[in-house]
C-alpha cells in the first residue's frame, strides 16, 4: 500500500540521527523534521500538523517521559502516535512508555529495516483509521441532513394537511347546518352526498396528518387510566350502523384473567382497534368481525409490583382473506394487498402503516394471519400497567342475583354464542347454549326447565321472534322471561313483538353491563323502563333556556367563527366573537363570561398563551374584578393529537373540542360543563325581601324561586319547611351517592342520581338537575369515569344552594312575610 506524504517528527538530541532517518525514509514519502529538545518538540509540534513523532528519552532539558505526558494532556496531540526510540532498555521503562500512551518501543542499537517497517505500519493504520472517521463523518452528516429533509417534508405535510383542513371543516359544518334545515328530498340527496364526501376526505386528510407526526417524531403518548372494556365497546359502536347494513354480526371477549382498569393511551389504543374492525368490516361480505382480547403473562406466575401486563389483541374476520404473497406489502405505507382492493374499496392504504407504527410506538407489534377466502386474523400486542383504581364496575365476578339461574342460549352464531355462555358463566349463571330454534324447541319439549333464555333475532330458519312464540304455546314456555338480542335501529315496539311477551330487548354489539342489568330485571320481574336509544337530537332551542350562559368564540378563521357562532345561535345562544388570544382577554375586561371555546393556534397570541393568562388572572380578582373564578376553557383545534390534548390540559383548559366542531359535539360540551359554568359570584348580602324578589328572576340562582313560591303559595312557613325538608333528604342522598361513586357500584350511583335529581328538578334547583342527570345517565351505561368529578360538582353545587336556602329562611325570619 502506497502512503500519502507524511510528516515525521524526530525528537532526538543526536546531531548524525536526523540525516540517517531522512536517508533511510526517503522512497516511502516520509518528510522528517528534527527537534534536539523538549522545549523545541514542543514548540514545532504546535506550529504545525506531524503524522508521527519519534521520541527519544534521554533528552537534555527534559525527561522524555515527562515530555510524552505532557504531549498526550494536549487535545491536538492527544491522538497523535509515538513510538519510542531509545536506549532504555528496561522493562519498568518499556511498561511505563505503553502506560503513557506510547504505540510502539524501540532500543537503540536498531536495525534501519526494522525502524523503517514500524515507521511504516504505525502510518499505514493511522492513514486508515483517518480515512474511516472521515467517512464515518461524513455519514454522519449525510444521516443528519437526510433527516433534517425527512422532518422537514413531514412538517411540510403537516402543515398542508392542516391547511387543508380548515376549509373542510367548514364545508363539513356548514352542510351539517344546512341539513337541519327545511329541504326537499332531492336537496338533502345532494347536501348529504356534499357531507359524507366531505366527511371521508377528512378521513384521509387525518390519515396523512398521522402518518406525517409519526414520520417527523412528533406523537406523544398520555398515560392515563382507562377501562379496557369501555374502549372496545366504544370502538365496536362507531362501527355497529356499518356493520347492521352488512348483516354481520360484532362481538368481542376479554379473557376472565384480563385487568380491565389500565394506564395508557385510550386514544391511540382505540384508533388502532376501530382501523382494524373497520378493516374488517369493510373486507367482510357475511359473518362475523370479533376481537379478543387475552394475557400474554402465564397466570399465576408472580409478577414483579408495578409490572405491565402484557396483554394479546386479535381482530378476526369471515371475509375475503388476503394471499400469502401480498402478506408482506400490508404494512408498507400507502399500499394495500393489491391495486385492485383500493380501486373496489377504497382508502389511502395507511391505516395499517399507522396502526404497526402506533402499536410499536406503544412498545409492541403488530402482524397478520389469513386465509384467502376464509379470512384474517390480525394480533396486536401491548404492554399496559394496572390502573391504580378501577375505572368501571367489575363484571367478571360473581352476581348474587344471578347466581345458579338456569339459563338457555340460542344464537346460530358459534362465537357469539360461546361469548354469552363464557360470560354468564362468571356470574354464576347455569347457561345451556344451542345453535338453532329447533335445538331449543326440542330441549324444552323435552322438559328441560330454565329460568330465563336470551334469543337471537337474526337466526335461518326460525328467527328469534318465531321462535319466542313458539315457545310461548309450550307448556313450560307460557312464562319464560325471553330477553331479544336485535340489531340497531330495529324498534322494540314494533306490533310483531306484541304476541310474542319479550320481556327485553338488546341492540348488537352485546355490552356484558347491559346484559347484567337487563338478566338481573327479567329475573326479578321489575318491568323494563323506556327503551333507550343511542340516537339523541342534535340541536335542542331550548339549550340556552335551560342552561343560561355567556358565551365567548375566541377563533382566527372567519369561516370557523361563522360556523360555530351559527350552531351556537341555534341552541338559543348568542356569543362575542374574538380573533386571537389579545381580543380574548379584552373581552373579559369588558364583560365576565361562563364558557370560553379557545382555538390554539392564533396569531398574536395562540389559545395556549390566552389560557395561561386567564388562569393567573383569575388569582388577581382585585385587579381582573370581570374574571370569574368558574370560567370554562375548551380547546377547539384541528390539530386533534393526543400531545396536543395534553397541552391544553396543562395549560389549564378544562376540555377539548375537535375540529372540524359538530352540533353533538358543542352540545355535549355545553351539557358537560353549562351548570359549573354558571356558578355565579358571591354578591353582597341584599335586604331579605328585595333579594328573594330578584332571586325569582335572576337566571344565575342556584334555585329557581318562582317554582319554590309556586309550591309553597307564598307562605314562609311553607317555604321554610320545604327547604329543609329538601336539605335533610338530600344531604342523606349526597352522602350516599359519594359512597357509591367511590364503591364504583353504578346501579347504586344511578338510583341515587335519579332520584335526587326528581326531588331537585322539583324544588327548582337549576343546576344541581343537569349534573344529576348526567351522572344517572352515564352510571346506566355503566360508565364510571367521569362520576367523581360529576359527585364533587353537586356536593358544590349543593353547597351553594344549602347557604341559599339557609340565607332565604334567615331573612324571612328576620323580616316576616306579610299577607
Amino acid at each position: 500500500m502506497k502512503l500519502p506524504e507524511s510528516h515525521l517528527l524526530l525528537v532526538e538530541d543526536d546531531p548524525h540521527l536526523p540525516e540517517v532517518l531522512a536517508e533511510l525514509l526517503e522512497g516511502d514519502n516520509i518528510i522528517v523534521t528534527s527537534a534536539r529538545s523538549g522545549a523545541e518538540a514542543l514548540q514545532k509540534s504546535a506550529e504545525r500538523t506531524f503524522d508521527l513523532i519519534l521520541l527519544d528519552l534521554g533528552l537534555p532539558d527534559m525527561n522524555g517521559f515527562d515530555l510524552l505526558r505532557e504531549m498526550k494532556q494536549k487535545p491536538s496531540l492527544e491522538a497523535l502516535p509515538v513510538i519510542v526510540v531509545t536506549a532504555w532498555n528496561s522493562t519498568r521503562d518499556k511498561v511505563r512508555g505503553f502506560e503513557l500512551g506510547a504505540v510502539d518501543y524501540l532500543t537503540k542499537p536498531f536495525e534501519p529495516s526494522e525502524l523503517r517497517a514500524r515507521v511504516r505500519s504505525v502510518l499505514r493504520h493511522k492513514f486508515l483509521q483517518d480515512e474511516l472517521e472521515r467517512t464515518n463523518r461524513e455519514l454522519v452528516t449525510a444521516r443528519i441532513a437526510a433527516e433534517a429533509a425527512a422532518r422537514a417534508k413531514s412538517e411540510f405535510l403537516a402543515n398542508m394537511s392542516h391547511e387543508i383542513r380548515t376549509p373542510m371543516h367548514g364545508i363539513i359544518a356548514m352542510s351539517g347546518l344546512l341539513l337541519e334545515t327545511s329541504l326537499t328530498e332531492e336537496q338533502k340527496g345532494y347536501v348529504e352526498t356534499i357531507y359524507s364526501s366531505s366527511d371521508s376526505l377528512e378521513t384521509i386528510i387525518n390519515d396523512i396528518l398521522d402518518f406525517s407526526r409519526i414520520e417527523s417524531g412528533k406523537l406523544e403518548f398520555e398515560s392515563r387510566p382507562f377501562s379496557l372494556r369501555t374502549c372496545l365497546e366504544e370502538s365496536l359502536d362507531l362501527l355497529a350502523a356499518r356493520a347492521q347494513e352488512k348483516k354481520l354480526d360484532l362481538l368481542y371477549q376479554i379473557d376472565e384473567e384480563v385487568p380491565v382498569d389500565v394506564m395508557g393511551d385510550v386514544t391511540r389504543l382505540r384508533q388502532v382497534v376501530v382501523n382494524l374492525l373497520s378493516n374488517g368490516v369493510k373486507f367482510t361480505h357475511e359473518g362475523e368481525v370479533a376481537i379478543n382480547v387475552s394475557l400474554l403473562d402465564t397466570p399465576g406466575r408472580k409478577r414483579p409490583e408495578h409490572a405491565p401486563w402484557h396483554l394479546h389483541f386479535t381482530v378476526r374476520d369471515t371475509g375475503i382473506g388476503i394471499p400469502v404473497d401480498r402478506l408482506a406489502r400490508l404494512f408498507k405505507s400507502f399500499s394495500q394487498a393489491d391495486a385492485s382492493t383500493t380501486r373496489q374499496y377504497g382508502g389511502t392504504g395507511l391505516g395499517l402503516a399507522i396502526s404497526r407504527r402506533l402499536v410499536e410506538l406503544m412498545g409492541g407489534k403488530m402482524w397478520v394471519e389469513s386465509v384467502p377466502d376464509k379470512g384474517s386474523t390480525f394480533h396486536f400486542t401491548v404492554a399496559l400497567p394496572a390502573a391504580p383504581e378501577p375505572a368501571g364496575i367489575k363484571l367478571d365476578s360473581l352476581e348474587p342475583k344471578l347466581a345458579d339461574t338456569r339459563l338457555l342460549i340460542v344464537d346460530d352464531n358459534a362465537t357469539n354464542c360461546r361469548i354469552l355462555t363464557l360470560q354468564t358463566t362468571r356470574w354464576g349463571m347455569n347457561p345451556r347454549g344451542v345453535q338453532s330454534a329447533a335445538a331449543a324447541l326440542e330441549l324444552l319439549r323435552s322438559g328441560e326447565t330454565f329460568d330465563v333464555a336470551i334469543l337471537d333475532m337474526q337466526m335461518p330458519d326460525m328467527d328469534g321472534l318465531m321462535l319466542a312464540r313458539e315457545i310461548r304455546k309450550l307448556p313450560n314456555g307460557g312464562a319464560l322471561p325471553l330477553m331479544l338480542l336485535t340489531s340497531m335501529g330495529l324498534k322494540s315496539d314494533h306490533p310483531d313483538f306484541a304476541g310474542a311477551q319479550i320481556g327485553s330487548f338488546l341492540s348488537k354489539p352485546i355490552k356484558p353491563t347491559h346484559l347484567q342489568e337487563a338478566l338481573i330485571r327479567l329475573i326479578s320481574g321489575t318491568k323494563p323502563g323506556p327503551v333507550k336509544t343511542t340516537h339523541q337530537p342534535k340541536l335542542d332551542p331550548g339549550l340556552a333556556s335551560r342552561l343560561p350562559l355567556n358565551i365567548l368564540l375566541c377563533d382566527d378563521n372567519a369561516v370557523n367563527q361563522k360556523v360555530a357562532a351559527r350552531m351556537l345561535t341555534q341552541m338559543g345562544y348568542r356569543a362575542d366573537i374574538a380573533a386571537n388570544g389579545v381580543e380574548a382577554l379584552d373581552a373579559l375586561e369588558r364583560k365576565s363570561y361562563d364558557l370560553v371555546f379557545m382555538d390554539v393556534q392564533m396569531p398574536e397570541m395562540g389559545g395556549l398563551e390566552a389560557t395561561r393568562v386567564i388562569r393567573s388572572r383569575q388569582q388577581q380578582r382585585s385587579d381582573f374584578p370581570k374574571y370569574k373564578t368558574s370560567i370554562i376553557i375548551v380547546a377547539m383545534t384541528a390539530s386533534a393529537m393526543t400531545g396536543d390534548r395534553e397541552k391544553c390540559l396543562d395549560a389549564g383548559m378544562d376540555d377539548y373540542i375537535a375540529k372540524p366542531v359538530r352540533l353533538e359535539d358543542l352540545r355535549a360540551i355545553i351539557e358537560r360543563w353549562g351548570a359549573i359554568a354558571a356558578v355565579s359570584e358571591p354578591a353582597a348580602r341584599m335586604p331579605a325581601r328585595a333579594a328573594l324578589a330578584a332571586a325569582q328572576t335572576d337566571p344565575e340562582s342556584p334555585v329557581d324561586m318562582a317554582r319554590m313560591n309556586e309550591f309553597t303559595e307564598g307562605d314562609a312557613e311553607s317555604f321554610k319547611e320545604l327547604a329543609s325538608l329538601y336539605l335533610t333528604q338530600t344531604t342523606d342522598q349526597l352522602e350516599h351517592l359519594e359512597a357509591a361513586v367511590a364503591n364504583a357500584d353504578a346501579l347504586e350511583v344511578r338510583r341515587i342520581s335519579h332520584s335526587c335529581a326528581g326531588a331537585s328538578a322539583t324544588c327548582g334547583m337549576r343546576f344541581l338537575v343537569p349534573l344529576l342527570r348526567q351522572l344517572e345517565h352515564e352510571s346506566s351505561a355503566g360508565n364510571l369515569a367521569n362520576s367523581k368529578s360529576l359527585c364533587e360538582g353537586s356536593l358544590a353545587e349543593f353547597a351553594r344552594i344549602r347557604r341559599f336556602l339557609e340565607d332565604s329562611m334567615a331573612s324571612l325570619a328576620a323580616e316576616p312575610v306579610k299577607h
